[in-house]
């Protein structure tokens, strides 16, 4: 065999031509020589020389080198190429360069594998890196100062909006936002100009939606002729600037939300307050978080051990919530804060404390009026001459309230009839009748009211007016109201006098409505007349006496007024009426109606009174207001079964403007203009003998006033009547403005003179007798409280509280040596502060007082933790039996 390569002859002329190892093939693929330049295993002649190379190579190399390989046979032509050679343990890359030679192929082998496997690891981590660009929103740019061309790489924003890559800074500018562009410009100076540093946000859109740019530069260099090549990376930040809205969204509603919100250390350092916190705590908005503690805040502070006990319990990511009454102890008006704690890990691992309080203030006030209104509504029900029953009509036409049973006696425990129907109290034949009755009233939503006239047991007539109601509302479910009225004294009159003549039947009416009326207002005046002259005698102190006759001169005046409208009936009758004119308060005017009415009202029926201007004084007849007011209010109780009374005054034009307003069936129009009439009624079914209206016109027009009316069938009606402020002397009491408007002149009110003379007696008897008992009276009526004053201020050291929340409050703060508790105040009533004292003292004396004196009122106090009780009126002698009962001095 010829060994050309070995040919020295032969090798000057090959070693030109090739270079690494070279292989001899022939055209059929037969090794003929190699000249060997690698070290690796399979490169080497005994694996070689004398084989065909193409059924050593492994086949994916061999279907790729051997079509190249009979191209150079045949074409005569070079072909450099590179090849994979994968083998199990390890893949090689190599170049080949085959070039014809005589009838064979020259191949000269080159192992390129460490470069294409760098190329390789180049590819896959620039591939990684374009999908962090994509990721991140990552873009690289260049700009030449010189040309002003800006380039930009794959995912710039003129990827985004399809435009050329190469584009001048002028054009690249116009897709920015319009406010954005001449700053991006001298952004893009300052960098030319060696400033780097600072990045450039700004604003373009794309499809309509807004995108958020950032660009930064990164390299500045300076080229040879001057020019400045900078380059950069521009990132999209619409997301990042989307969660920052979000974050400044979100931050702006905690700072301006109703709840007070903090966060704190354990130490107490505020770490986070909003608005509604710093207006709570009175801190300014200049002063910094980091000079607070929860502990030393200048106003409403808590106690440092309580802020630690509080975090002491707070376990990581746990909340809990409780209610903390009074917490700013300088702020009265707020009653009580719900608290919602949550603790979390800052980024030091610390934990932290954040705190939401919710004033809910009005809720409890909200809460105390419907305890005391259910009272009212319960104690009045059980009391009213009527058998009151509430049926559920969804669940059976059962039983929700009633107030008397089948022999009309007063039930003590209405719960005892709930979830009962009236199959199960009445026969089955008069049950199945009421059921019918029952769902015409809801089928038709229909009133039913009709007469019934049975005989008792013992054979006596009875007559009962019966009214059935359909009461429906979207909060609960549909109800009927069944109210009967026992009329058969009334109704046995009324047909004994039937022939009677109609002037003396409208008569005999009139005076026994109005002195049904009166029968209230007189008793009140007299409870004090009674009261203050039994102590009178007892007293030595000039200055009491004189301030008790005041009373009493004062309660007398009162009856007297009232015991003269009485008279006035005949006047009125012949329309000669006498007026008294003097100052007239008509805040207090209206407190005294909206006290004397509320008892009155019907079941169903809401007294509201509104609109009211506390200073407001007048000149006029304070009796004949009183009565005009008592007049249409009482109308209006007649003809409203569901709804409200309203009542109230303003002042309009130097007038003052009056009004009743009420839900009621309203006035037919052929009645409206005869409404002021005499013996006119609106309805003639309606009790009564049409002469209020005609009485309260008389006397508006007497006060140089006018009065009107304004009703609509099925809604309601408003009667208003207007009267001048008047003018008069100028007292020492009060102030006359320029248009005759009184105002008070004194800054310190009734109770707050009560107050201070309460103190000074209780300094004086301090002085006397250090060893005196304290007696704690919780009672929100002035006049009440200025009674037992006068009953025991000469015995007995005495403080005051004016309701059931001060009542806990002094209880704490005084350790009294007993507690006179009256039953019903506002915002807390007695029985709840009894509860709350006692669980503090299991022993001390607590006495209750009430104008409720049931026997369930008696049990309820004593349930309560009374330890006894008195009934009002008082008595001077019991309540002196049960003090030295109690008391050990």
């Amino acid at each position: 065999m010829d060994r050309i390569l070995r040919d020295a002859s032969y090798s000057q002329e090959i070693l030109q031509l090739t270079a690494d190892t070279l292989i001899l093939v022939d055209a059929e693929g037969v090794c003929r020589d190699v000249s060997i330049h690698s070290d690796l295993c399979f490169m080497q002649e005994k694996y070689l020389l004398g084989k065909n190379v193409f059924d050593i190579l492994p086949e994916h190399t061999r279907n790729k080198v051997y079509p190249e390989f009979k191209r150079v046979l045949n074409e005569k032509v070079s072909v450099t190429k590179n090849f994979k050679l994968p083998f199990t343990h390890k893949t090689y890359y190599f170049k080949c360069i085959m070039q014809p030679y005589r009838d064979m192929v020259l191949c000269q082998y080159r192992d390129i594998t460490e470069r294409c496997n760098i190329r390789l690891e180049l590819e896959r981590t620039n591939e990684k890196l374009l999908q962090v660009q994509k990721t991140a929103q990552i873009s690289v740019w260049k700009y030449n100062s010189a040309n002003e061309i800006i380039t930009s790489i794959p995912l710039s924003l003129l990827n985004i909006i399809n435009e050329p890559r190469t584009v001048t800074k002028t054009h690249y500018a116009k897709y920015i936002q319009e406010d954005d562009q001449e700053k991006f410009l001298a952004w893009l100076e300052n960098c030319v100009n060696g400033n780097i540093d600072q990045s450039f946000n700004y604003l373009t859109t794309y499809s309509g939606l807004p995108i958020y740019i950032k660009v930064q530069t990164y390299s500045r260099t300076i080229n040879s002729d001057g020019s400045v090549e900078l380059e950069g990376y521009a990132q999209n930040i619409s997301n990042e600037k989307k969660q920052e809205t979000n974050i400044n969204t979100l931050t702006h509603a905690i700072d301006n939300a109703a709840e007070e919100i903090f966060a704190a250390k354990e130490d107490g350092t505020l770490l986070f307050v909003n608005k509604r916190f710093r207006e709570l705590h009175k801190v300014p908005e200049d002063v910094p978080l980091a000079n607070l503690k929860i502990h030393t805040l200048p106003y409403g502070a808590m106690p440092e051990e309580r802020w630690r006990n509080i975090y002491a319990i707070m376990e990581v990511n746990s909340y809990k919530s409780f209610i903390v009454p009074n917490p700013i102890k300088e702020n009265k008006e707020l009653q009580a804060l719900e608290i919602v704690t949550y603790t979390v890990l800052d980024e030091n691992h610390e934990k932290n404390i954040w705190v939401f309080g919710r004033d809910i203030s009005d809720q409890i006030k909200f809460e105390t009026e419907i305890k005391r209104t259910n009272q009212i509504l319960d104690v009045t029900m059980k009391n009213l001459p009527a058998s009151i029953v509430v049926k559920d009509v969804l669940n059976n036409f059962s039983y929700i309230y009633r107030n008397r049973d089948i022999n009309y006696n007063i039930i003590s425990d209405y719960k005892m009839f709930v979830g009962k129907t009236d199959f199960d109290v009445h026969p089955y034949d008069e049950a199945a009748e009421k059921r019918l009755m029952d769902i015409e009233v809801y089928q038709q939503k229909k009133v039913i009211h009709d007469v019934l006239e049975n005989l008792d047991d013992k054979g006596h007539v009875v007559i009962l007016d019966r009214k059935k109601v359909l009461v429906e509302h979207r909060d609960f479910s549909p109800i009927i109201l069944n109210i009967e009225w026992d009329i058969t004294e009334l109704e046995l009159t009324k047909r004994e006098l039937t022939a009677a003549k109609e002037k003396a039947e409208r008569s005999d009416r009139f005076k026994s409505s109005f002195l049904a009326n009166m029968s209230h207002e007189i008793r009140t005046p007299l409870n004090a007349i009674i009261g203050f002259s039994r102590i009178i005698a007892d007293c030595d102190n000039f200055d009491e006496r004189k301030e008790y006759y005041s009373i009493v001169e004062a309660n007398n005046e009162r009856l007297l007024g009232l015991i003269n409208e009485i008279l006035d009936l005949s006047k009125i009758e012949s329309g000669i009426v006498d007026f008294s004119i003097g100052p007239v308060n008509l805040f207090d005017l209206c407190k005294e109606i909206y006290n004397a009415h509320i008892f009155r009202c019907p079941q169903g029926v809401e007294l509201v009174f509104e609109k009211y201007e506390p200073n407001l004084v007048i000149s006029s007849d304070k009796n004949r207001l009183f009565q005009v007011y008592s007049n249409l209010i009482g109308n209006a109780f007649k003809f409203v079964s569901t709804g409200s009374v309203k009542f109230g005054y303003s002042l309009e034009n130097k007038l003052v403007k009056f009004y009743v307003t009420d839900s009621g069936i309203g006035i037919a129009e052929d009645k409206i203009n005869k409404i002021f009439d005499r013996f006119v009624k609106g309805e003639n079914s309606i009790q009564g003998t049409g002469l209020g209206l005609s009485i309260c016109k008389t006397i508006i027009d007497r006060l140089g006033g006018n009065i009107s009316v304004e009703s609509t069938l099925g809604i309601g009606t408003t009667f208003t009547f207007t009267l001048p402020c008047g003018k008069f002397t100028k007292k020492k009491t009060h102030k006359l403005s320029e248009e005759g408007i009184v105002t008070m002149s004194s800054s310190k009110s009734i109770l707050d003179n009560d107050w201070e003379r309460a103190n000074v007696r209780k300094e004086n008897v301090d002085k006397e007798e250090n060893e005196a008992d304290t007696i704690l009276i919780a009672e929100d009526m002035d006049s009440n409280f200025e009674l037992l004053n006068a009953i025991l201020s000469s015995t007995y050291n005495l403080i005051r509280a004016r309701d059931g929340i001060e009542a806990v409050n002094l209880f704490n703060d005084k350790k009294p040596d007993l507690i006179l508790m009256d039953i019903k105040m506002p915002n807390m009533d007695g029985l709840d502060a009894t509860r709350i004292i006692r669980e503090l003292s299991p022993n001390i004396p607590i006495i209750a007082l009430s104008a409720y004196a049931y026997k369930q009122d008696t049990e309820e106090a004593l349930a309560a933790g009374c330890n006894d009780f008195l009934a009002k009126p008082l008595s001077v002698a019991k309540l002196k039996q049960i003090l030295n009962k109690w008391l050990k001095n």
